[in-house]
């Protein structure tokens, strides 16, 4: 009762805070990253929490393939529930009447998670974490987003999606960077008018591209500080009639879109440490795991054949071994600290809440393994070096080329299987495998222009008011 009277209280708060307050729109994120949404009018949620009831939503989700056909292994049987997360209500940036909440999947007595659902089992591994190894993780993530031009025919059908700003360049402000400065600016504004402290904004090295470093926490609220700022850029830029787009290379002239995470296991003092080998040693062997592990955990960093395009060297996205090394572009974990590393091979079509439970599955075994890292340091990428040299730094492991590949490594991995769970392995894979078979009678630009419309696909409202920087005018397409 005292739980239930908590969580009353909470949504009181919020609602005398925001009492324009009209619709709630109840979040949660599938298997292949797309925001699944409820609208609920403000007097009827206020009865769900008033009477602890929840939503229900058919187990098929966990099976959607585009265009919600149903990949091997689903049906249209069952049902879950939707209980929002009250921590996570935030309010439209400019207030104007819509309220957006996290929801997380659970059974029908409304408390017990589902073992299918991402973000809880991202909150067990977190916390699993703390009590068997006295560690917790710290995450962050960066945004890079291109911004494209729709181009339409006749009868205002889209067609294609067009690089702009092409006189750009890396970390530089061009004359062309001018006319979207602006836009940059209010979109950094709408961030923090969301309390996303960002830490920093600038451009990136492809033609309209930018990213936006959003502020370290624990996992969970990491990805759902990163679900929010995504669909603000997206927004905003709408404003400006450009699509913000996470696909990953929308030029093969240039480096393309990652969600770069930025990790570090930190000592939890009042924690239980069971482990013998606590210390500088038990970190390391946190991101020794997460190397071991690698190949299957790309099966969820780097979900759709197109997100391969990155691993390889050349581009500053990781290259194509299971390597580490200080403040390194070229290898899948840079060094930047002592305790702080930069994964660098994720994009945005991942669900980051999967991603991190691989993540944090391969960190855990490693810790409870006290096994060294090794696979570096790498002194620069690591094809440059002979294999002589690649063998005495330990750099063994090739990564996957495809999607298929990393399916084949996760699928072999008992102990991220284990950890993530079969639940929610068993309709990933089949996701997966349903998406590859599916795509193969579509044109490349029918998939192209699919992808590029779809992620990131996050409604913030039509009418978006957004605190303005200077000039006003939208930018020309």
């Amino acid at each position: 009762m005292a739980s239930q009277d908590a969580h009353i209280a909470l949504w009181q708060r919020f609602l005398n805070t925001n009492v324009n307050t009209e619709f709630v729109f109840v979040q949660f994120m599938g298997y292949n990253a797309n925001i699944l949404m409820r609208a609920i009018p403000v007097a009827r949620f206020a009865e769900l929490i008033k009477k602890n009831q929840t939503l229900s939503l058919t187990r098929a989700i966990f099976y959607l393939l585009p265009h919600d056909y149903l990949a091997e292994g689903g049906d249209p049987l069952g049902i879950f529930y939707l209980k929002p997360d009250l921590s996570t209500l935030h309010p439209h940036p400019e207030n104007s009447g819509r309220t957006y909440v996290i929801a997380d999947a659970v059974q029908e007595d409304g408390v017990t998670a589902i073992p299918e659902c991402p973000r809880s089992r991202l909150k067990h591994l977190n916390e699993f974490m703390v009590q068997e190894t006295g560690c917790y993780p710290v995450v962050g993530f960066e945004v890079e987003v291109v911004f494209m031009k729709r181009v339409k025919d006749a009868d205002g059908q889209v067609t294609a999606y067009q690089l702009v700003n092409k006189d750009h360049s890396f970390q530089s402000l061009t004359t062309d960077d001018e006319q979207y400065l602006t836009m940059m600016e209010i979109i950094a504004k709408t961030l923090l008018a969301a309390e996303i402290e960002i830490e920093q904004f600038h451009a990136e090295a492809a033609p309209g591209q930018w990213e936006f470093v959003l502020p370290p926490s624990r996992p969970v609220e990491a990805v759902d500080t990163l679900i929010r700022a995504r669909g603000i850029i997206s927004r905003v830029a709408e404003m400006h009639q450009l699509r913000a787009t996470l696909f990953p290379r929308p030029s093969e002239s240039h480096a393309g879109n990652g969600a770069h995470v930025h990790i570090s296991c930190n000592a939890n003092g009042s924690s239980p440490v069971p482990l013998t080998n606590m210390g500088h040693q038990t970190k390391e062997s946190f991101f020794a795991g997460i190397l071991e592990h690698l190949p299957a955990i790309l099966a969820f960093n780097l979900p759709q054949q197109e997100s391969y395009a990155r691993v390889q060297s050349g581009i500053w996205s990781g290259g194509e071994y299971a390597a580490w090394g200080w403040e390194n572009k070229e290898v899948p974990l840079r060094r930047i600290e002592s305790n702080h590393f930069e994964l660098k091979l994720m994009d945005g079509f991942a669900n980051p809440y999967l991603a991190l439970c691989a993540i944090l599955a391969a960190g855990i075994d490693g810790m409870k393994r006290g096994i060294n890292l090794t696979a570096g340091p790498c002194p620069k990428g690591a094809n440059l070096l002979s294999p002589e040299e690649r063998e005495q730094l330990g750099i063994r492991t090739l990564l996957p080329k495809s999607l298929t590949e990393s399916l084949d490594s996760l699928v072999s991995d008992t102990t991220i299987c284990e950890s993530v769970g079969q639940a929610i392995i068993q309709p990933y894979v089949a996701i997966k495998r349903g998406e590859i078979e599916q795509v193969k009678t579509w044109t490349g630009v029918e998939r192209r222009n699919y992808l590029i419309s779809r992620y990131y696909r996050y409604q913030l409202g039509q009418n978006l008011e957004i605190p303005q920087s200077g000039n006003t005018d939208k930018v020309a397409e």
